[in-house]
């Protein structure tokens, strides 16, 4: 693959390092593109006589997010292949860009990032935020992704610029960069890291933008979408078409509602989706269910029809028809010994204020209601498969019937 590199420096008031930051870059001898964020000191004046660089302007302040993926759309309009990114502040150097070049020969459909391990004469020691900033990053990023990177808050990049347009990173300030790293991560693009040099400066002489407040908030929206999409969503959500969230969500729907639907498959989904709802497990029948229809890989909105009919007006019902079942089925020689064994198990400093009240009755109505549940379950899961069954095979015949399978035309060999 033939590669066509180009350097992206995004800047905001960095007067005191920009002009060394560029000249730097620019005697590697590739293309550089700088975008002016929206400068409000003499940074813009200061690129704006610099010759050999294409200088990108914001008027106004935008993020730097928005001034990475407006660097990346011009990049693409003139068929660049790679951009490496790096920060107006100084404290990426210029001595490392021949790596990622080497590190783009070597595998150019990857997300390179720089990982700050090589010290640098006149660096002072890392901050304490910062070490524990690394290690907060890649915890949760190999727990999003899988995979183990030491330094997700480097900006020192090489981003894959078509593959990586797929991914539908749309932030605009500093969440951009760790969004970019995971939807890369999900959307297949390998993302691998390089060591590179370290360099602090102390803090009177580094211009930092970040709000603490304000951004710390942002990245941890991203977190949160990322933690939330990889606890509570199925891997096929992330393989699912589209880009954006809903997107995704709608093509899982649609494949859920397709997916094991059989006659048997579907009848038996929507028989434990009753036999969960009835089940004397209330407020957790559904997180309980859909973890058994993974595990028995099941369909799930079917499931969730069946679970949806304990829902809170009709709890009441169901408490009632199991304590009357367990009325009719309990024997008073199995209830009675039950409510004392579970009355005995009560911690101490309860039989105090329980001495007055008839306990054993109480825990005798508990026996019968949570037997007669289970029984009153497995009866409603049994009618409802008997009944879904026949009904969903008619169903599906009748389909079949109105749209026969196309007959594959017969091959001819010569």
């Amino acid at each position: 693959m033939h590669s066509n590199p180009v350097i992206v420096i995004p800047t905001y008031n960095n007067e005191r390092t920009i002009v060394e930051v560029v000249r730097g870059t620019i005697s590697i001898g590739i293309p550089v593109v700088v975008v002016n964020d929206g400068s409000t000191d003499a940074t813009g004046g200061l690129l704006g006589e610099m010759e050999a660089i294409t200088l990108l302007s914001f008027s106004e302040n935008r993020g730097k997010g928005a001034a990475l993926r407006t660097a990346f759309e011009w990049c693409l309009e003139h068929r660049y292949t790679h951009a490496i990114t790096m920060d107006g502040d100084g404290q990426h150097l210029a001595e490392d860009i021949p790596i990622f070049l080497d590190k783009i020969t070597e595998d150019p459909r990857a997300l390179w990032i720089g990982d700050r391990l090589l010290p640098v004469d006149g660096s002072i020691a890392q901050p304490s935020r910062s070490r524990f900033g690394r290690r907060f990053g890649a915890f949760w990023y190999r727990f999003y992704t899988g995979l183990s990177i030491r330094d997700t808050q480097c900006g020192f990049r090489v981003y894959p610029l078509v593959t990586f347009a797929t991914t539908g990173c749309r932030r605009d300030r500093f969440e951009y960069e760790i969004e970019a790293l995971i939807l890369a991560a999900w959307r297949g693009i390998p993302v691998k890291s390089v060591p590179i040099h370290l360099l602090y400066q102390a803090p009177e002489e580094r211009v930092s933008h970040f709000r603490p407040v304000r951004d710390f908030l942002r990245i941890s929206k991203v977190n949160s979408r990322a933690a939330i999409t990889r606890i509570f969503f199925p891997s096929q959500l992330l393989d699912a078409p589209g880009l954006s969230l809903r997107e995704k969500v709608v093509a899982l729907v649609k494949h859920e509602l397709r997916a094991h639907t059989s006659p048997r498959k579907a009848a038996f989904s929507l028989s434990l989706g009753v036999f969960m709802a009835v089940f004397p497990i209330h407020g957790f029948q559904v997180i309980s269910l859909i973890a058994l229809t993974y595990l028995l890989r099941l369909n799930r909105p079917l499931a969730l029809v069946g679970v949806s009919v304990s829902s809170a007006p009709l709890i009441p019902f169901w408490i009632a028809a199991g304590i009357g079942v367990g009325n009719l089925l309990i024997p008073v020689s199995v209830a009675v010994p039950l409510a004392t064994a579970l009355e005995s198990k009560l911690p101490v400093f309860m039989h105090s204020w329980l001495r007055n009240l008839p306990v054993a009755g109480v825990f005798e109505g508990v026996i019968r209601w949570f037997l007669g549940s289970i029984v009153l379950a497995v009866i409603a899961g049994v009618v409802t498969y008997g009944i879904s069954f026949p009904l969903i095979t008619k169903v599906r015949g009748r389909k079949r019937k109105k749209h026969p399978p196309k007959q594959e035309p017969p091959s001819v060999h010569s």
